[in-house]
């Protein structure tokens, strides 16, 4: 229903330039800035810094749950947020005002609670299909994720690590992958070595795959 260009490979959970640099180095898509309440929470001015810098290089993806749509809307305006992740159920008001500001709504659902609404199907151009507790580093249950369909591209998350995301990507037909703690030295601090080699290990699986 896009034409947009959604990213494969996306790191979440970056707080500092410094990482931004390191998945850009990497050789990864896009990096997610969560703004909702969480130990991985950006702070301050970094998270306008880390877009103002990786903007044009990076989709800077900010990330939001359990927030009102006047504070979604008040950080996006804030940091120039071009794309948003939105964990709960988008109303037609927020959708409107974000399209309204040309900004690209992907929607994170959970294996076990899917749906999309009618405005929701219309407005996003990505799928991703998250564990019940984000952020956790538990595994998803794969063959539940591999028989959902969406209409639009689907990015898998929930305990990917640089040793099993190969083996998720053959198992699923995603389009694309997201991590946060199987990529960390600690909560909000990523590990050089595993973003490096989860990165190269996605876009090998992806390429076997023949996802373009």
């Amino acid at each position: 229903m896009t034409d947009v260009v959604v990213p494969q490979i996306k790191i979440c959970g970056v707080t500092s330039l410094r990482d931004a640099q390191l998945v850009l180095d990497a050789g990864a898509d896009a990096l997610g800035l969560i703004y909702a309440s969480s130990v991985r929470q950006v702070v301050g001015d970094i998270a306008g810094d880390i877009v103002e810098r990786y903007g044009h290089q990076l989709w800077c993806i900010g990330v939001f749950r359990h927030q009102e749509n006047h504070e979604i809307l008040r950080l996006v305006d804030r940091d120039r947020l071009k794309i948003v992740q939105l964990h709960d159920r988008a109303d037609v008001e927020l959708l409107e005002a974000l399209g309204s500001r040309g900004v690209t709504v992907i929607r994170a659902v959970s294996a076990i609670q899917p749906e999309l609404s009618v405005h929701e199907s219309a407005a996003v151009v990505a799928v991703i299909v998250d564990s019940p507790s984000p952020g956790s580093g538990v595994a998803n249950d794969w063959s539940v994720v591999r028989s959902l369909h969406f209409e639009v591209p689907v990015l898998v998350a929930g305990g990917l690590t640089p040793d099993t995301v190969a083996g998720v990507i053959t198992a699923t037909s995603c389009w694309g992958v997201d991590v946060v703690s199987g990529v960390e030295l600690s909560h909000g601090v990523k590990d050089p070595a595993k973003v490096t080699s989860f990165v190269s290990r996605a876009r090998a699986a992806l390429t076997q795959k023949g996802v373009q």
